[in-house]
C-alpha cells in the first residue's frame, strides 16, 4: 500500500464473532487501519492485495483494490452587514472545515462568486491564497478538524444600464378590485426594492393604464432615485382603476409618445415596454388615446370542442357579440359558396347564432341557426348568385346573443373561380383570418411604438405579462401576443427572458413574484453571493450538501 508493503494475519483484524470458528468465511469483513499524511495520501488510492494460506503455503487470491478515502469538507459564509449602503464597505467571511471522522485533505480549491453589486477591495486569509481575478481560494492542506478562513472586503455598488421603462397596465373591468390592488401593491413593492429595481438614477419610469375606451398616464416619465422611490410607490398604490373595456392599442400608443416626446429619449439608450393584461384587445383606436368598443366580444380559441383538428372558434357563455372574417375580393365572380360546421350548447332561440353577408355597405341576415340540434356538429352550406355581394370587401359575420356556448369550425368560402378562405382554426394565431378592430388596433400600435422609439433588436424590447387562464375572455390570447404584439419577433414564451417574450401566470396572487423576477432580468441586479468547493483530494465527500453555500444581502 503506497510506497511500502504491509503484512498481517487476518485473524488479528477479524471481529470477535467472526474469529470464533477459527476461519475467515465468505461475508466476514477484515478492517485494517492505514496510517498516512496529507503528503502521501494519494499514493494509497490503489492497493494491491495478496492473500495466502500459511498452513498450506498456497496463494488464495490476488486483487487490486481502489481505495476511496472520504473527507467531509464543510463551508460557511457570514457577513457583518446584511443591508449595507451603496458606496460602503462590507465584509464576507468564508470558512472551510475538515470535519471530524474523515481524512486529511489537500489541494483544496474554493470558488467565490460575489454578486456584481459588490466590487472586490481586499482580502485576508488564515491559510492559502485568494485570486481576486478568478475568485478561487487555494488551500494546500487541512488536517482533520482544522479550519481555514477567508475574509473579503467589498465595496457596495449598484449600477444599471440607462433605460426608459414603460409599464402598460390593463385596468379593464375583467379585473376585480381585489386583483387590481394586488397589481398595484406588487408593482409598488418591486420598484421600492433596491435589490430588484435600481434607485441609481439610470431608470426612467412611466406607468400607463388603459380601460373604458381610452388610456391615461398615471405616473412619469420620472427618473427613479433613492430620494423618490418611496413616493413613487405611494403614487402607484393610489392609482384608481378605470374598468370598462380593453383599449390595448390606446395604451401602447400613449406609452410610445410619452417615452419619445416627454421622457429623456435617446436613440442610443435602452427602451423597454412591458404590457400587463388579463384579456383581449376589443377597442378600435380612433384618435389621440381613445377609441370605440368593437371586437370579437367573447369569441375565443375553442380547445374543448372541434369538428376536425384540435381547435375551433368559440363564443363564451353569457357574452353576445360578433366574429367577422377579413375582407375577401369577390369582384368578377358569378357565385359565392359559404360552408362551415357549427355546434350549439343551447337551442333556446333561433337567434342564438346568426349568419350575415356584407354587401359593401351593410350586413344582411342570411340564416338563423340557433334553433337546431344541440351538442352535436351541424353542417351548413349556402351558395349565392346575388351580385350585390360581388365586392372587393365581401365578408361573413357570425353573431350570438349569449345563450350558451357556440363553436364554429372548418369554414370554407369559395367562388366559382377559386377558394378564398379555408380555416379550421388550427394555426398558432387562431384568429388570423378574422377581422377584429381591437386586435388590429393593438397590432398597429405595436408597430407604431417600435417605429416611434426607433427600437433595435440588440438593445430594445416590448414584452408582455399575461395573467389568468379563465376569466371573461378566457384569459389573454397568449398566441396572439407572442406572434403579433411583442417585439422583437419571433416572440417566445418566457423564461428565458431574452427580448420579445410573453410570460403567463395563473392569478394576480402570483403577480408580485412574477414582476420581481422580470425586473431582475431587466436590470441584472443580483444580491446572492455564492461559495462552493470545486476540487479537493480526496474527492469523495460523504456530505456534499455543505460544499455550496450562499448569502443574500440587500443594498440600500
Amino acid at each position: 500500500m503506497g510506497f511500502q508493503n504491509e503484512t498481517f494475519l487476518v485473524k488479528k483484524y477479524l471481529d470477535a464473532e467472526s474469529i470464533k470458528d477459527g476461519e475467515w468465511n465468505i461475508g466476514e469483513k477484515v478492517i485494517y487501519p492505514l496510517s498516512f499524511t496529507t503528503q502521501n495520501i494519494q499514493s494509497y488510492f490503489p492497493a494491491y492485495l495478496h492473500v495466502a494460506d500459511i498452513e498450506s503455503n498456497s496463494l488464495e487470491f490476488i486483487a487490486t483494490l481502489d481505495v476511496y478515502p472520504e473527507t467531509d469538507l464543510g463551508l460557511t459564509i457570514t457577513t457583518d452587514n446584511f443591508s449595507p449602503s451603496i458606496g460602503s464597505k462590507v465584509n464576507f467571511t468564508i470558512c472551510v472545515t475538515n470535519m471530524n471522522g474523515g481524512t486529511p485533505a489537500v489541494n483544496i480549491e474554493i470558488l467565490n462568486c460575489l454578486s456584481k453589486n459588490f466590487s472586490y477591495f481586499s482580502n485576508v486569509t488564515s491559510r492559502g491564497l485568494y485570486n481576486s481575478n478568478t475568485g478561487i481560494w487555494t488551500i494546500p492542506y487541512l488536517e482533520i478538524g482544522e479550519s481555514a478562513c477567508l475574509t473579503i472586503t467589498a465595496i457596495v455598488i449598484l449600477t444599471s444600464t440607462p433605460t426608459q421603462l414603460a409599464m402598460i397596465l390593463d385596468g379593464s373591468g375583467s379585473i376585480s378590485s381585489n386583483d387590481w390592488s394586488l397589481m398595484r401593491e406588487g408593482l409598488a413593492k418591486s420598484i421600492e426594492n433596491s435589490s430588484i429595481f435600481p434607485h441609481d438614477g439610470n431608470v426612467e419610469l412611466t406607468v400607463i393604464q388603459f380601460g373604458r375606451t381610452s388610456a391615461k398616464t398615471e405616473l412619469g416619465p420620472i427618473i427613479v432615485t433613492k430620494n423618490n422611490y418611496a413616493d413613487i410607490g405611494t403614487k402607484i398604490r393610489k392609482i384608481s382603476q378605470l374598468t370598462g373595456t380593453t383599449p390595448m392599442g390606446c395604451g401602447i400608443r400613449l406609452a410610445a409618445d410619452q417615452l419619445r416626446n416627454i421622457g429623456k429619449f435617446d436613440v442610443n439608450t435602452r427602451q423597454i415596454v412591458t404590457l400587463v393584461t388579463d384579456g383581449v384587445a376589443n377597442v378600435d383606436w380612433k384618435t389621440g388615446y381613445s377609441g370605440t368598443y368593437q371586437g370579437w366580444d367573447g369569441w375565443i380559441k375553442g380547445t374543448d370542442q372541434h369538428h376536425t383538428g384540435n381547435y375551433s372558434a368559440k363564443s363564451n357563455s353569457n357574452r353576445h357579440g360578433d366574429i367577422t372574417c377579413d375582407d375577401l375580393d369577390t369582384t368578377g365572380v358569378t357565385s359565392i359558396t359559404v360552408d362551415f360546421w357549427y355546434r350549439l350548447q343551447s337551442t333556446y332561440s333561433t337567434n342564438d347564432l346568426r349568419l350575415y353577408f356584407y354587401d359593401g355597405s351593410s350586413y344582411d341576415s342570411i340564416a338563423s341557426l340557433g334553433g337546431g340540434q344541440k351538442n352535436t356538429w351541424i353542417h351548413y352550406t349556402k351558395t349565392t348568385t346575388d351580385p350585390q355581394y360581388f365586392k372587393n370587401n365581401f365578408k361573413i359575420r357570425y353573431t350570438t346573443n349569449g345563450n350558451g356556448q357556440i363553436w364554429i369550425d372548418d369554414v370554407t368560402i369559395k367562388t366559382n373561380k377559386k377558394e378564398l378562405l379555408n380555416d379550421s382554426f388550427e394555426s398558432v394565431y387562431w384568429g388570423e383570418n378574422w377581422w377584429n378592430p381591437g386586435l388590429k388596433s393593438a397590432e398597429e400600435a405595436s408597430s407604431y411604438l417600435v417605429s416611434k422609439l426607433q427600437m433595435t433588436n440588440d438593445q430594445d424590447e416590448f414584452n408582455s405579462l399575461g395573467v389568468g387562464v379563465g376569466g371573461m375572455y378566457g384569459g389573454p390570447d397568449v398566441d396572439w401576443l407572442k406572434n403579433k404584439i411583442i417585439w422583437p419577433q419571433p416572440g417566445h414564451i418566457a423564461p428565458p427572458y431574452t427580448a420579445g417574450w410573453v410570460k403567463t401566470i395563473i392569478s394576480w396572487q402570483d403577480f408580485q413574484k412574477a414582476i420581481s423576477e422580470i425586473f431582475r432580468n431587466y436590470f441584472g441586479i443580483s444580491n446572492n453571493n455564492n461559495v462552493k468547493i470545486i476540487s479537493a483530494t480526496p474527492a469523495t465527500d460523504p456530505n456534499p450538501q455543505n460544499n455550496n453555500v450562499s448569502i443574500i444581502l440587500t443594498p440600500k
